[in-house]
């Protein structure tokens, strides 16, 4: 199974200060993540890992699962230190083709992208202004902290959008993310 999940921010207690976030959000992310990754299993990791601290980054990297990281704002290692402390991969952005689907993974949403989709991060909101191309914006916020499965039914909604050039409503983008969250 393949799961994406962005912007956790372990350690980062000025969001739980700032009522951003929840208090105690990096252990329900980590809790969530056992419960759901499995050893053999694939996390595409959007950006925003940690909070700039070595011990943070360490708990991500403990978790079960194959990680790979496309680099956030906040992610300030090169791609290199970040493959040799246990990522499979790290980049900042990169393509992959699912059941036909040319999928653009980044941190940041991409303007006027040539891919089919972009999936991506950083915003921690379900808000895009492009609506010249398609975007799946994820934000653990909106899916109870959880990884999102990367799974045929996902594929299939997104297959449906891009051939119908479909701009999803917040609604469907809503929908996604509960999905997750088992709502």
């Amino acid at each position: 199974m393949m799961y994406l999940i962005t912007d956790t921010h372990i350690g980062h207690l000025r969001l739980e200060r700032t009522g951003q976030r929840p208090v105690g959000f990096s252990e329900l992310i980590i809790r969530h993540w056992r419960e759901t990754v499995h050893e053999d299993d694939m996390v595409i990791h959007l950006g925003d890992v940690a909070f700039h601290n070595e011990t943070q980054l360490e708990r991500i990297l403990e978790l079960p699962g194959h990680k790979i990281l496309v680099r956030g704002n906040h992610d300030t290692k090169s791609l290199e230190q970040y493959m040799e402390r246990g990522f499979q991969f790290a980049c900042d952005a990169f393509v992959m083709r699912l059941e036909g689907i040319r999928i653009l993974f980044s941190h940041h949403p991409v303007a006027q992208h040539t891919a089919d989709i972009n999936i991506h991060g950083h915003q921690h909101n379900l808000q895009f202004f492009d609506t010249s191309r398609l975007y799946l914006p994820l934000a653990l916020e909106y899916s109870d902290y959880q990884p999102i499965a990367l799974d045929r039914e996902l594929l299939r909604t997104l297959r449906s959008w891009v051939d119908r050039r479909h701009v999803p409503t917040e609604k469907e983008l809503l929908a996604i993310h509960e999905r997750a969250a088992g709502k």
